[in-house]
């Protein structure tokens, strides 16, 4: 028994050791593969492999420019995958796990997925297939013609903890899912070539090309099948078919508008059943209309698609002008591709792809396909070949991924206090992974229930009216991104532990999660304080200097732990401090600390007082509270109290009441403004009175006052005018504030006028009139005027020179007596009639004055009393002068005599009315009467012209013969009446007695006697002289020169014994440049000098004429550039003889000058000097450069009647200025 046991032990041993060997083969049939099992896990499930296609639905192959290959297949045709697991662990016995197959779109969600149980031992594997069928395309072309894009094909396996290697658990596979290939091997058209057969196979397929030709210019008209046929051919580039333009020719036809469409027949006319790939048409009516059948183009959907491409391939060459293009046409508009234009192969069946990138070919229509034709009328030839159309492309799907991308925290986790015044925040940007717009919903909570009743998450986002912790956002594109933040407050008081946040994403619609995040938020003990104003505004408070105010702050234990706290303030102002703030409770006890368990929350009050000298503008505060020891926080707030400008201005005056009288004496008041305001201001200053005071400030603005204090000082002008009315009159000056024009400050002044006393005389303006001495007397009014408050009248005194008579008269035209005026009233005035005379002789400036003085006055004082004066300019004054023909001898009678006289308006601008009379009374006696001509008796002279007026006389025979003497001289005076001077020009005349003719002959025969005895005197005469000669030769010489030199000293002695007259001073330049010998400017008066006739001399005849040099006058200023002049200085003892007209005919200037230098010309050296000496001494004289101008002397009235002078006519010279 014993033995039997032990054999039966042994056996079963054995038999379960062999017993792997002896298993059954693996469900797939696979063989047992050796591996290498050293250091591999007992269990490794992996998917080692993922293919699709099978012989019944093969994948497609498409070769890369490269000469590579990829495998794809279509959209919406069905494809088995085959996944296959495999156990490639150690461990003999099958192990279990769970296989899933899945697809995978590239935005990153499953399309679809599948499970497998697995039991695999180790070496082991399995092949899983399934079906699985594309619902939108996924592939891209790129322009060198690379192939991509695709789904993912995802195998993964779960062998739970008993997996010893989790790194090969997932294996991806691409999948290209492409649109459609059409290889055109089916087309319907006519016949092309004229051979009574169609040239394409015409067997109706889905889909197919069916020809069109149109007429060129109009795309709607379909005038026969067109010219594309199908070739069959070996060399076609995919299948047994492709399409040409080519007749039997080798040509193509020219001008033509044909087109090969992308179509198919539909027996249920309805376009919808098509082919799987696109599943879309439109019928074609013309097409249909052209064929006998119902015809649906097939049409791509533009706004289905992310990116299309189109590949064909063709070789040919086209005609210049002709083309053969891919065309995508919506019936309105078209966009080709140009297969003329592409680079492709010219010999026959050199096929080349070409690419079109089709993505922005109307994104947002549908529109068909077709190749498209067109030729003109020249260089046709065998055209372009086309086969073998595919289309890939990325179609739009509705499902979606989004990237969700946060600022977290570090280990996601955030560390907090209760109130933390930065509590967490997350700032998130989501990317909308789809092909469509999306409106995803944000999510947030935490886990701390009581922390979501005090509602403490804020969402941000798009949608600027949602906040609160689930919102929606507004869409956002495909492609696009958008940001959100996501806010979580910390209650205050929050217990110690660690709360739970989450943020998630949900579609709006279905609310499928998009994505979301967690984090922890960590709450630790601390010490914290939410301090601030109840009701927040700014300012908290507006405190004028002085002014008190209250700011109740609330303060609230945001901590964990229970507290004390005390409080503080900071000011930026340094005249603020604490000692302008106070602390109160609620109950408005004062403290200065107060306990807050945690959590809760007190009022308290801050108590202000502004400084008093405190400023305008902004004080910023800064209030504190801290925890009261051992604990240790910190809460500010700040505030903002406005200081508000007062303005506060006070005027004082000298004095309110003033008292003064309408007399036109000026008088001021001073007033002193003070600003007592904060701040430096400026006041503008009015002025309210009644006009008539014609009152004024003496400043309109004050200008900056500096603040607390400053001030200036204002006067108030008084004219005080006359004929204000005796009263009380109030004055306001008012200052306003230009910062406030509402703040103003008024000062009264009282202003009393009493009655007053006053008047003006007129000075009377006489300016541009001259006066002749000796006229009639003329009229004239003086007004006295009242200017004074009160009726008045007044007494007229008048003062005058002896030169002036004068006579006040009434208004009847006699003599005023008494010499005063009736009442006259304030304002008003009174015409004082005065008739005034000058005296005979008068000339020069002449002044009388009329002084009136009040009657009525109050007695206090002296009267009140004014004086005006009239000043008249008497005789000549200079503006015109007279040049006449000198002293004049009739003694003969002739009808008409004339006297001619240049008149010269010396005035430099201003032209003169001149009127000329001759007053003759000397002359009429004797029967002589001169007349100025009649032309010339008034006319008017421009200034600086000059004009000849003419005087005649008719001397008749019978005046002649009837003169008392045999000769008398007379003069008559030229009268010339300017309107700004007055002349009298003495003329004088001779008249020689006419004799009859028996006192002729007598007369002639005694002369003859006379003359006879006369020259035998002479010849007695003579010859003594030749005696004498003779005998005092050689003394004679001798004493020549000494005789001569006594007598010229003689001469120089007693001429020099005589003052010169004084140096009229030159008129100053008009120009600083001017030198010496220019012409000076003209003055107001002229300058050119005023020759007057020398005065008869009663002294007989001379034998020799007697030349009077003209009596100089005072010089008036010179003219406007006139010649230089200079008067000629001749002794008085030479007036009368030949000397005297030697050296007026000269212009010799210093007669005493030109004596001492004619002395060397006496010839004969007798001290005596003739004519011809004298004029040849005259001419060197001149020539030599020694005729300089001198003074005219000051003659003695004893010079004057030694050279013949009256003494009447010395007075007239010397009042007239002549001397």
């Amino acid at each position: 028994m014993g033995r039997l046991s032990a054999f039966l032990l042994v056996f079963t041993l054995v038999a379960m050791s062999a017993g792997p060997l002896l298993a059954p083969p693996s469900p797939s049939d696979s063989p047992i593969e050796v591996f290498d099992t050293s250091g591999r896990a007992l269990v490794d499930f992996t998917v080692s492999d993922i293919s699709f296609g099978n012989v019944s639905s093969a994948a497609s192959t498409f070769t890369q420019p490269n000469g590579s290959s990829v495998d794809y297949i279509y959209v919406r045709e069905t494809i088995a995958l085959s996944f296959e697991f495999r156990n490639a662990g150690t461990r003999l016995d099958p192990a279990s796990a769970v296989g899933t197959m899945e697809v995978w779109h590239p935005i990153g969600f499953v399309v679809e997925s599948w499970s497998v149980n697995l039991s695999l031992a180790g070496g082991q594997s399995t092949i899983e297939s399934i079906d699985w069928t594309p619902a939108a395309a996924h592939s891209h072309l790129s322009d060198d013609g690379t192939l991509g894009g695709g789904y993912i094909l995802r195998g993964s396996v779960d062998a739970g903890v008993l997996d010893g290697n989790e790194a090969n658990d997932v294996y991806d596979e691409n999948i290209i899912v492409a649109l459609y290939h059409d290889r055109v091997e089916s087309a319907l058209c006519g016949d092309v070539d004229g051979d009574g057969s169609a040239d394409c196979p015409n067997a109706l397929s889905v889909p197919m090309w069916v020809g069109a030709g149109y007429d060129v210019g109009n795309d709607f008209s379909i005038k026969d099948e067109g010219q594309f046929q199908m070739l069959a051919s070996s060399t076609s580039a995919e299948g047994n078919r492709h399409l040409q333009i080519a007749g039997d020719s080798g040509v193509y036809i020219s001008s033509r508008n044909d087109r090969m469409w992308w179509a198919w027949p539909d027996a249920n006319q309805n376009c919808n059943d098509g082919f799987e790939s696109l599943g879309y048409g439109q019928n074609d009516g013309t097409l249909s209309t052209a064929y006998g059948t119902y015809i649906c183009t097939v049409q791509v959907k533009g706004f289905d698609f992310v990116s299309l491409q189109a590949r064909v391939q063709a070789w040919g060459s086209m005609g210049q002008g002709d083309e053969l293009a891919l065309e995508a046409n919506t019936g309105l508009s078209q966009q080709r591709l140009n297969l003329s234009e592409a680079t492709i192969g010219a010999t026959s069946a050199d096929w080349t792809p070409v690419i079109w990138n089709m993505t922005d070919v109307f994104p947002n229509s549908n529109y068909g396909l077709a190749f498209h034709f067109s030729s003109d009328n020249n260089d046709a030839t065998q055209g372009i070949h086309v086969d073998d159309l595919m289309l890939f492309g990325v179609e739009r799907v509705d499902e979606y991924t989004i990237d969700l991308d946060c600022n977290e925290p570090t280990n996601g986790v955030f560390n907090v206090i209760p109130a933390d015044p930065s509590p967490p925040s997350l700032r998130c940007t989501l990317t909308n992974n789809g092909y469509r717009t999306v409106s995803p919903t944000i999510h947030t909570k935490v886990d701390n229930s009581s922390w979501m009743s005090q509602f403490p998450l804020r969402i941000d986002s798009t949608d600027p009216l949602d906040h609160d912790n689930t919102v929606t956002m507004m869409p956002v594109d495909a492609g696009n991104t958008s940001e959100f933040w996501v806010n979580l407050s910390i209650p205050a008081g929050s217990n110690v532990e660690t709360v739970n946040w989450s943020v998630w994403l949900n579609d709006s619609v279905n609310a499928q999660n998009k994505g979301q995040r967690h984090f922890d938020v960590n709450v630790v003990s601390s010490y914290s304080a939410s301090f601030r104003q109840t009701n927040i505004v700014t300012p908290a408070l507006t405190l004028p200097p002085t002014a008190t105010g209250n700011v109740t702050m609330s303060l609230q234990n945001t901590g964990n732990e229970d507290v004390a706290w005390s409080f503080g303030a900071y000011f930026n102002d340094p005249l603020w401090s604490n000692s302008n703030l106070e602390w109160f409770d609620s109950t408005g006890t004062p403290m200065t600390s107060i306990m807050v368990a945690r959590g809760a929350t007190v009022n308290v009050i801050a108590q202000f007082t502004a400084p008093d000298d405190a400023v305008p503008g902004p004080v910023e505060i800064t209030l504190l509270t801290n925890a009261v020891p051992p604990a240790s926080a910190q809460s500010t707030w700040s505030i903002q109290i406005e200081v508000p400008p007062v303005t506060d201005l006070s005027i004082s005056a000298m004095s309110d009441e003033i008292t003064a009288p309408s007399n036109g004496q000026m008088v001021q008041v001073e007033m002193t403004l003070i600003n007592n305001g904060n701040s430096d201001e400026n006041y503008n200053l009015s002025l309210q009175a009644n006009y008539l005071l014609g009152a004024s400030l003496s400043i309109q603005s004050t200008g900056l006052l500096d603040a607390f204090g400053g001030d200036t000082t204002v006067y108030l002008i008084l004219p005080m005018p006359s004929l204000l009315r005796p009263d009380l009159y109030l004055i306001d000056v008012t200052a306003t504030s230009e910062s406030d024009p509402n703040y103003e400050v008024t000062q009264q002044i009282r202003l009393t006028v009493p009655p007053t006393y006053a008047l003006t005389v007129e000075d009377l303006d006489m300016s541009g009139q001259t006066f002749s001495p000796g006229d009639s007397c003329r009229t004239g009014k003086w007004e006295v005027t009242n200017i004074g408050n009160m009726d008045d009248r007044f007494s007229i005194a008048v003062d005058h020179p002896d030169t002036i008579t004068v006579e006040l008269r009434d208004a009847n035209s006699q003599p005023l007596s008494p010499a005063e005026t009736p009442v006259v009233a304030p304002g008003s005035s009174y015409n004082v009639t005065f008739c005034y005379a000058f005296v005979e002789g008068t000339s020069g400036s002449q002044t009388l004055s009329l002084t009136g003085s009040s009657i009525n006055y109050d007695g206090s004082g002296d009267a009140p009393s004014d004086t005006g004066s009239a000043v008249f300019d008497v005789g000549t004054q200079g503006w015109i002068n007279v040049v006449g023909q000198g002293p004049m001898v009739i003694d003969r009678a002739i009808q008409t005599e004339t006297l001619t006289f240049e008149l010269h308006n010396r005035h430099p601008t201003v032209s003169q009315q001149i009127r000329l009379d001759v007053s003759a009374n000397e002359m009429t006696a004797y029967g002589f009467n001169p007349r100025v001509v009649e032309s010339d008796r008034e006319f008017q002279l421009g200034p600086d012209q000059r004009r000849i007026i003419t005087v005649e006389i008719e001397p008749s025979e019978v005046a002649l013969l009837n003169l008392p003497l045999d000769q008398i001289t007379r003069n008559f005076t030229l009268e010339i009446d300017a309107d700004l001077d007055t002349v009298e020009y003495l003329q004088e005349i001779t008249f020689v007695r006419m004799q009859s003719q028996s006192e002729g002959t007598s007369s002639g025969l005694d002369v003859i006697g006379v003359l006879g005895v006369i020259f035998g005197v002479l010849i007695v005469i003579a010859l003594l002289v030749v005696f004498v000669r003779i005998v005092m030769g050689t003394q004679q010489i001798e004493d020549e020169v000494v005789s001569l030199a006594d007598y010229q000293s003689s001469m120089e002695g007693k001429y020099r014994e005589i003052a010169p007259a004084p140096e009229i001073p030159t008129a100053p330049n008009m120009m600083p440049s001017q030198d010496a010998f220019t012409a000076p400017p003209a003055p107001s008066v002229p300058a050119e000098p005023i020759y007057a006739p020398a005065p008869a001399v009663p002294a007989v005849a001379p034998t020799e004429p007697v030349y009077t040099p003209a009596v100089p006058a005072v010089a008036p200023p010179p003219e406007i550039n006139p010649p230089q002049e200079f008067e000629i200085t001749v002794p008085l003892e030479y007036s009368n003889s030949v000397f005297a007209k030697v050296i007026s005919q000269n212009g010799i200037h210093d007669g005493v000058a030109f004596l001492s230098f004619a002395g060397g010309y006496d010839a004969d050296g007798n001290g005596y000097l003739r004519q011809s000496e004298l004029d040849r001494a005259a001419s060197e004289y001149v020539a030599g450069g020694h005729n300089q101008p001198t003074t005219s002397p000051a003659f003695t009235d004893e010079q004057l009647i030694a050279s013949g002078w009256t003494q009447e006519q010395i007075d007239a010279a010397r009042a007239s200025g002549q001397i």
